[in-house]
């Protein structure tokens, strides 16, 4: 066949695979440009729940707070102490604080010994001879006396081995119903010689001696500490209390 016949068969070819293209073109643009439809999906929004910063603790237990252990009153013996003082002070029997602090003689304290001041009673209980009903029992002006009790009364009642040293003495009574301290109480002669009292309690019905010699104090004498004797005859003894008030004078027999 020659060149010029196959010419309209390619013209038809041309045209079918054109109409064929178009064709095909137009069903897919129709497919796709019509089902292009927005779908809403609803969409539930949950509101917020708040929150509140609350902490919960736990509850605290209660501390056992140990209550402070009071022990104890003590008093530190001061320059000027007597044991009559100190009972007079606290309002305590001058027996009891001798029984708490196992001392035998009510008139050997010292300056800066430590007194267990028994306020609420002896720890080793004192038996009393006689129970004595609340009531019955009258307030004393002086705690440290006995119900019923008088005044002190101190007395010279004697000059022991006159003008001669080593026997030398001034013999003391209370002859009273009360006892007296005697710190700062003056012994004076008519020579000058002065002997000053150191914490010492003179207690009723008690005798206190006084020598002119040298010694140790015991509870029932002291010592004037002088070389010589200083008591004569008829000699005039004087006795000043604290405030220099003359309390008894004695004659030398």
């Amino acid at each position: 066949m020659s060149a010029r016949k196959m010419i309209p068969f390619l013209l038809l070819n041309v045209l079918v695979s054109s109409v064929v293209v178009l064709a095909i073109l137009y069903w897919w643009d129709n497919r796709d440009g019509g089902s292009e439809t927005a779908v809403s999906i609803p969409t539930t929004i949950t509101p917020a729940i708040p929150v509140q910063n609350t902490v919960v603790f736990p509850p605290i237990a209660p501390t056992n707070t140990p209550e402070p252990d009071d022990g104890p009153l003590i008093h530190i013996v001061q320059p000027g102490d007597t044991l009559g003082t100190i009972s007079q002070l606290y309002d305590v029997s001058l027996d009891e604080i001798m029984a708490e602090n196992g001392l035998s003689n009510p008139n050997i304290i010292s300056v800066g010994q430590q007194l267990v001041i028994p306020i609420g009673g002896v720890s080793t209980p004192v038996p009393e001879d006689t129970a004595v009903p609340e009531e019955a029992v009258l307030p004393s002006p002086i705690p440290t006396e006995p119900v019923g009790a008088g005044e002190a009364v101190v007395e010279i009642t004697a000059v022991i081995g006159p003008d001669r040293l080593a026997d030398e003495a001034i013999l003391l009574t209370n002859s009273g119903e009360a006892p007296i301290a005697l710190q700062n109480w003056t012994l004076l002669d008519e020579d000058g010689h002065e002997y000053e009292f150191g914490q010492v309690t003179l207690f009723a019905g008690s005798d206190l001696r006084i020598n002119t010699t040298s010694g140790a104090n015991s509870p029932t004498a002291l010592y004037w500490g002088l070389n010589e004797a200083i008591w004569t005859s008829g000699e005039t003894v004087t006795l000043q209390d604290s405030t220099g008030t003359t309390r008894v004078t004695y004659e030398v027999p």
